[in-house]
């Protein structure tokens, strides 16, 4: 679907790309919304969990009537169902389309809000589970006698998960366990691991 092709004179196309850590990129994001030839793309970093997204909240209210607005997946406006649907029925209201790349469609339709319902029910739940999964990495950890400490900014949390990798051969955990139990991904802890292997090979 070519979006500019639903045209008013005047209507402006924005896209709206999120991560929820610095460690993270937009770089996916942003090349899927160049594709669709948005006029600006904001960018944020900013975690779900949080009402906190001032760049979401700017672009909400210089966003006018005949406007669209277009993010990569449902998940990048918001963690809860809740949330979600209060913004797609603000949205509605001010005649502003809200179209999600993922799913081909826009959800400011009728039938759109619908199934972002279901879809965002969806994601809350694999998010429940993921958490669950992390609480029993820590669990498994500390069995291992492992000691985490608090889990604070992201900077500290891929500093525990490389510790941990340095120390795997007394603790003996495998690198999902490590991913669990901090929550960095493998692939932001393979990347710190590849730098601390090209430090050490030119010292």
């Amino acid at each position: 679907m070519e979006i500019r092709e639903r045209g008013l004179a005047g209507m402006t196309v924005y896209g709206y790309a999120r991560v929820s850590t610095k460690e993270q990129n937009l770089d996916t994001q942003i090349e899927q919304l160049k594709a669709r030839k948005c006029d600006t793309i904001i960018e944020e970093k900013a975690t779900g969990k949080t009402f906190k997204r001032p760049e979401l909240e700017k672009l909400l209210s210089e966003a006018e009537e005949g406007d669209t607005i277009i993010v990569t997946r449902v998940d990048r406006l918001g963690r809860n169902t809740k949330q979600l649907l209060e913004l797609v029925e603000d949205l509605i209201q001010r005649n502003i389309t809200l179209y999600i790349v993922e799913l081909g469609m826009e959800a400011t339709h009728r039938n759109g809000k619908l199934f972002l319902t279901i879809l965002s029910a969806l994601a809350e739940n694999e998010r429940e589970l993921l958490e669950e999964k992390r609480q029993a990495g820590i669990a498994n950890a500390k069995n291992k006698g492992v000691k985490l400490g608090r889990r604070g900014k992201e900077k500290g949390q891929v500093a525990m998960a490389v510790k941990l990798w340095q120390e795997r051969e007394t603790n003996k955990m495998s690198i999902r366990e490590i991913e669990e139990a901090t929550g960095v991904s493998k692939s932001i802890l393979y990347r710190e691991i590849e730098k601390i292997k090209i430090k050490e090979a030119t010292t």
